[in-house]
């Protein structure tokens, strides 16, 4: 695989028509079925991977589904299936003194990633961004969607330890129903 061909994760969402809406966090954090349960979702959840969990993927639904799983190792992926990501969840997600980092893409708008650092809301460090734009990662990609999107996804691979492929969809996880009133809507 070369670089271009790793810096193009946007085409696997396209492929799989996840792209319309994308809303994902990656929180650092050594067990993603302790991240279900800080959700509040332990009790309504379903073992699938990404694949299986799209059948339900209905991006501007009222019912808030989560599929969560492994990212890489002290990491783990929140993909939002189906309605919003509780997002103020993240303050309380991540292990002691950890980072969380929240992206979402809404109907040609983008919003820059939000990061949680120790409990608090930063801005993300400048050389976060430093080793994708040496890379052109925002270079890659048929459309301005997808080089943005290739742009952010670069530097959340590259902070995580794993980019996006085919594997990334077929990794074990829960697909989580928030409960109704489980988590602000602010």
């Amino acid at each position: 695989m070369t670089s271009r061909e790793k810096l193009d994760q946007w085409s696997y969402f396209e492929e799989r028509g996840l792209a319309d809406r994308f809303e994902c966090a990656w929180v650092e954090a050594p067990d993603y079925r302790a991240a279900v349960t800080a959700l509040r979702a332990e009790k309504e959840t379903l073992a699938c991977d990404l694949n299986q969990a799209r059948r339900w993927y209905l991006p501007y639904s009222e019912e808030n589904v989560v599929w969560v799983s492994e990212q890489s190792l002290n990491w783990i992926k929140m993909f939002t299936v189906s309605g919003s990501f509780p997002w103020r969840a993240l303050e309380s997600l991540p292990q002691l003194n950890g980072r969380a980092y929240h992206l979402t893409y809404d109907d040609g708008e983008f919003s820059e990633p939000v990061y949680v650092n120790g409990g608090e809301w930063e801005d993300i460090p400048a050389d976060h961004w430093d080793r994708p734009r040496q890379e052109g990662a925002g270079l890659v990609g048929s459309s301005d969607i997808a080089q943005e999107m290739n742009f952010y996804l670069a530097a959340l691979a590259y902070t995580t330890g794993r980019f996006i492929d085919d594997t990334w969809f077929t990794t074990p996880g829960l697909l989580c129903r928030i409960p109704n009133g489980a988590w602000p809507r602010e």
